[in-house]
């Protein structure tokens, strides 16, 4: 073991750039840092229990500051100290919608001075006082403690500026941040229906006293709907629409028609634990026939287990994604109803080609599988299923790829014999779970085969697509997507991307250009009964 003596000795060290690992933290959100600053302090604070947000905007002696008070648990002595460094965190992926204290550590990036002080448990009272010095140097030290909080516990965080016109120094400014990125927590109906699910306990926010709100006009909604999971009684999240609603203000503003700015994007946004996470209608996989034209916001709390590490988007692994197809799929069916009243979703014959033609398309990707399926046995997994009662599988049989999928290094008889295997677990788990229901097990079940997907991977904006379990995943944010959007081949994209997806599941030893055009050889071949897209 080395002594402190020999480590001094040893002439090098590594060294961090703080100022550029802050930078890069900052890089990692779509917003302008003075909105993620805001957003991940009030982010924070709810995660720490507070009912309570103030905001203080004002100047002194030494220039501007900016501070924010909350009634949370506050930090005692030693959290504070610990709090201090970088890349501490109590918090995991899945856990709260803030990201690590991150807004008080990016606040180095653009002021003078950021002083935290914080009443923790017992009566424990700390303040500490930080700063950027340079790339590598963040000194702080503790002060004393100036009883800026008035609660009996929380935490105060004040940011000094020398330039008297900084963005977070404009309190309409900070007024508007906090509305449009935690809409639900000042919206009655949205309160009333989920957010108190959440927050037993409504949450205030005050600007120098005064308390922020959103106008009488903007509170109402013409279309509510609630998501529900199952049969249970209590729903999963709520929300609403609204369309051509001038006069409300906020829709007048969002279609130019008014001067100030709006708070909630065109679109439906999508909230979880107050916190406004993504806008528009990508993310829901539905566009109606005037998407620009509505307006509305669900909230839904299940979907907080499925942020990313700093809280700004939904994870896209496998295990996540199947998770955020689910509740989004309980998400269309609360919103389709709402889009048919208001003319914007059709009845099933008028629903727009693409959307209309996917499972069709899907049974005859399918089709075109198993016609080549003699020689990529390996994709058997994909083809629709149906087990008798007494276990027999018939010719087309497997389990999902992708994530349980075979590996690349095993051969095709070795994959078989695994698919077999795993076939006859989950039978017998099937049986299991029959007979906990008081059911026979008699007569034949069929698992559907190979489905397709449109969907926004965030995380891998570059990828054409990927496989989860028989579900291949078109992504619609990549250029080429678009393009076929433009030039009316979104068809033939999906299939050629299916085809690409697929073709990292066949057998090493066999050649993925051969099976791209076997494959596209067979879909054109086997034609098509409807009209294309």
């Amino acid at each position: 073991m080395l002594t402190w003596p020999q480590l001094g000795n040893m002439g090098n060290e590594t060294r961090v750039n703080l100022k550029h690992l802050l930078e890069d933290i900052r890089d990692a959100y779509t917003a302008p840092i003075e909105e993620v600053i805001l957003v991940e302090l009030v982010a924070n604070a709810l995660d720490s229990k507070a009912t309570r947000f103030d905001v203080s905007v004002g100047a002194d002696a030494t220039g501007g500051f900016l501070r924010c008070v909350d009634n949370g648990v506050g930090m005692k002595r030693a959290s504070l100290r610990e709090y201090h460094n970088i890349a501490a965190s109590t918090k995991a992926r899945g856990e709260g919608i803030g990201f690590a204290g991150i807004g008080a550590k990016l606040s180095l990036l653009i002021s003078e001075t950021v002083v935290t002080e914080s009443k923790g448990g017992n009566g424990s009272r700390a303040a500490t006082e930080w700063r950027l010095t340079g790339p590598y140097r963040a000194p702080w030290k503790f002060v004393p403690f100036t009883e800026s909080i008035p609660y009996p516990r929380g935490t105060a965080i004040t940011l000094r500026f020398t330039n008297p016109s900084h963005p977070l120094l404009n309190k309409e400014f900070v007024r508007e941040t906090l509305i449009r990125h935690f809409y639900p927590l000042f919206h009655d109906h949205l309160r009333e229906e989920i957010v108190r699910y959440v927050y037993k306990k409504s949450v205030q926010f005050t600007i120098d006293g005064e308390l922020v709100s959103i106008p009488d006009e903007e509170q109402r909604v013409d279309h509510l709907f609630h998501v529900r999971a199952g049969k249970g009684k209590r729903p999963i999240g709520a929300g609403f629409l609204t369309k051509n609603v001038l006069a409300q203000g906020w829709l007048g503003r969002l279609t130019g028609q008014a001067s100030l700015g709006h708070h909630l994007e065109s679109g439906l946004s999508v909230s979880t634990y107050g916190k406004v996470i993504k806008g528009g209608w990508e993310w829901l996989g539905i566009k109606p026939k005037s998407a620009s034209l509505l307006c509305g916001l669900v909230e839904m709390p299940a979907l907080a287990e499925l942020l990313t590490t700093n809280k700004s988007d939904f994870l896209t692994d496998a295990v996540h994604l199947r998770k955020f197809y689910k509740i989004r799929r309980a998400v269309q069916e609360a919103v389709i109803p709402v889009l048919r009243s208001l003319g914007e979703y059709g009845a099933e014959g008028e629903r727009p080609a693409l959307e209309r033609n996917m499972k069709p398309l899907a049974r005859e990707l399918e089709a075109a599988l198993e016609r080549v399926s003699s020689d990529f046995p390996e994709l058997a997994p994909l083809l629709s299923v149906r087990r008798k009662a007494d276990g027999a599988v018939d010719k087309k049989d497997g389990v999902r790829i992708g994530e349980e999928g075979r590996s690349k290094n095993e051969s095709a008889p070795d994959a078989q014999a695994g698919i077999q295997e795993k076939v006859e677990e989950r039978r017998v788990t099937q049986n299991k779970e029959k007979g906990k229901k008081g059911e026979k097990g008699e007569g034949s079940h069929k698992r559907p085969g190979l489905t397709l997907a449109l969907a926004e991977l965030t995380e891998s904006p570059k990828l054409l697509g990927r496989v989860i379990e028989e579900t291949v995943i078109i992504n619609t944010l990549h250029p080429a997507w678009k393009k076929a959007l433009s030039t009316k081949q979104e068809e033939y994209h999906i299939v050629l991307v299916t085809a690409l997806s697929l073709a990292e599941y066949i057998d090493p030893d066999k050649n993925p250009q051969n099976f791209l055009e076997q494959l596209l050889f067979s879909w054109s071949e086997g034609g098509t009964q409807r009209k294309l897209l």
